[in-house]
């Protein structure tokens, strides 16, 4: 069994260290403040409708405790990546593999591609790719709808999950390979040949949902039941398939598919839960380097840019007023 570190114990990266532990490997979490202890006192408790179990797993804030691992898997927020790189290094040998799993354009998004967009720096300053690196960096899309229901217990919306794992530069490469024989069955990893393929198809949903739930403060199933907000929907799905044709990826035509799914789901999308929990939300990876990219490649995104300048609006004005009733610091 294999040692495995999940750098960013949140309700991905607990779903997926509470199976892999249940399965036999020696599991490590990063993690922090009152889910940190609870780990530490009570074990990582999972559940998924009738399936629940609690696991024993080591769980530190500090990466140098827990010593070289086989694999790390880093499910940290996009924003938050960067500051952790130089932590994380204290995990990896010469040849550990490092899988990104994130919502939004991931850091390596542009490495060895004949495009780039100049106003966007999805690793600032270069400090993923020199604490990291390309060489080690396999890139992840997970598609786990989950929430942390309290500190040391994680919920999974559903049993169903996906993880697709890919190599940045592409191709189904003999690492690829390892990596789905040790994590699987415990997740049901599936390698694939193109991961950006697998960006954009989380990214439409993602930007589809956070944008309306966040606004609305609703849930995916209750805003497909308003004809207008479904249109919106619609609208920014198409705008997303257009922008991602312009850089050479082509999404199905399963419209009818994605906004079924919407329509059944019961599930607080990330961005609505970090804005519910006053916590930063994952705007940067998840809509603006994506209208950026828009923008380079002249794509026109109508409701993409009038959805998003609200959403920035109601930040900065609950960020205002947030402010305005803070208890005078003595």
């Amino acid at each position: 069994m294999a040692k495995i570190a999940i750098y960013g114990a949140g309700a991905v990266g607990s779903v997926m260290a509470a199976k892999l532990a249940r399965a036999g490997h020696q599991v490590s979490v990063i993690a922090r403040g009152a889910h940190l202890q609870a780990i530490r006192e009570h074990g990582l408790q999972y559940s998924a409708g009738y399936d629940t179990f609690t696991v024993d797993v080591t769980a530190s804030d500090n990466a140098a405790e827990l010593g070289v691992q086989d694999v790390v898997i880093c499910t940290l927020k996009a924003h938050t990546v960067a500051a952790s790189a130089l932590s994380m290094r204290a995990l990896l040998a010469q040849d550990t593999p490092v899988i990104f799993a994130q919502n939004g354009l991931p850091w390596w998004y542009f490495s060895g591609q004949n495009v780039s967009v100049a106003d966007i720096d999805l690793d600032p300053h270069g400090v993923l790719a020199r604490y990291i690196g390309l060489p080690r960096t396999v890139g992840c899309i997970i598609h786990c709808p989950s929430q942390l229901v309290s500190p040391g217990v994680v919920k999974q919306h559903g049993e169903a999950a996906c993880y697709y794992l890919g190599e940045p530069g592409g191709d189904v490469s003999a690492r690829l390979l390892k990596l789905q024989s040790m994590l699987s069955p415990a997740l049901p990893v599936t390698v694939v040949p193109d991961i950006r393929f697998e960006v954009w198809r989380k990214l439409r949903i993602n930007m589809t949902s956070s944008l309306l739930t966040t606004l609305t403060l609703s849930l995916p199933a209750d805003i497909m039941k308003n004809q207008t907000l479904r249109l919106l929907a619609r609208q920014v799905l198409a705008e997303v398939v257009a922008i991602a044709a312009a850089y050479d990826v082509r999404l199905p035509p399963d419209e009818e598919d994605v906004l079924l799914n919407l329509s059944q789901s019961l599930h607080a999308p990330s961005m609505l839960q970090d804005l519910l929990a006053a916590r930063p939300l994952e705007i940067d990876a998840q809509l603006i380097s994506v209208q950026q990219m828009a923008r380079a490649a002249g794509v026109s995104t109508p409701t993409l840019d009038g959805l998003l300048a609200l959403v920035l609006q109601r930040l900065t004005a609950t960020a205002r007023h947030t402010s305005a009733v803070a208890p005078p610091t003595t």
